[in-house]
């Protein structure tokens, strides 16, 4: 009975501390043919909160400051000349909207020390500079190479007035700055979810049109004895964050619940 009260507990400690669902639609599957992202993040501090960025036209020289949203710890700041949308919550005034559940990753791959951005900053930032959910990929994807990544492994969900898709990110760890990831758009008439596990495997590299990837996924995992078969079947998920019991049981059955609601 004790060992199973202590197992338990642990579990109820670890769904606490990772408990985010994201529910991605294509504008084809849903009622008004336009797309949509849920994003539920079940920590309680989060009730009430919502930041406003106002829209801007920034001189040259101006600098942005960017704090952890973890921690609350000054990480630097970063030049953000030029124009700036207008970012309310998690969407823009283009109706770009990004989410977010956090799935680690390989320990190793964990956040850079010296890096400015984190998960959350990096998600208003992109919303204050992109129109569109395929150009905030780029934009994410830029901005951590070029100021480094604070956090770990994030699947984000993107959505505009056109398209919908799932972003997975994983910084290269200390000493290295930037990281990797895969996106694939979510196919028209079709959803997808995910629950603190990265859940993109293979994916088509002959189709750009609906995924796009760093051109290093591959090859950096096969650098760091991650990875050593083809190209063709390299898994992201697999690779970057193998499942897990937990994974499993607190995380990837929660996505299973949204397919098993919707395909009834």
């Amino acid at each position: 009975m004790g060992l199973k009260v202590a197992i338990a507990g642990i579990l109820l400690m670890t769904s606490s501390l990772e408990a985010c669902t994201n529910i991605i639609v294509s504008g084809g599957a849903s009622a008004d043919g336009g797309p949509m992202v849920s994003y539920a993040a079940d920590m309680p501090y989060f009730f009430g909160h919502l930041r406003h960025y106002p829209a801007s036209v920034n001189p040259p020289g101006t600098m942005r400051k960017v704090w952890c949203w973890d921690t609350g710890v000054y990480l630097g700041e970063i030049p953000d000349e030029g124009v700036r949308y207008n970012v309310v919550g998690n969407m823009n005034e283009f109706g770009l909207v990004i989410g977010e559940t956090t799935f680690d990753g390989l320990p190793q791959l964990g956040p850079q020390p010296d890096a400015i951005l984190d998960y959350a900053s990096l998600i208003w930032i992109t919303l204050s500079r992109a129109k569109t959910a395929r150009e905030a990929i780029g934009v994410m994807y830029d901005l951590t190479n070029k100021y480094g990544y604070h956090s770990t492994g994030e699947s984000f969900s993107l959505a505009d007035q056109n398209e919908a898709w799932i972003m997975e990110f994983i910084g290269k760890g200390p000493g290295e700055v930037g990281g990797v990831y895969v996106a694939r758009k979510v196919p028209d008439g079709m959803i997808t979810a995910h629950a603190n596990q990265a859940r993109i495997r293979t994916w088509d590299q002959s189709d750009t049109v609906n995924n796009l990837w760093a051109p290093d996924v591959i090859t950096f995992a096969r650098q760091k004895g991650l990875y050593n078969g083809t190209d063709a079947d390299f898994s992201f998920s697999d690779t970057y964050d193998p499942v897990t019991f937990i994974g499993t049981r607190l995380c990837e059955v929660r996505s299973w619940s949204v397919f098993q609601k919707v395909s009834n």
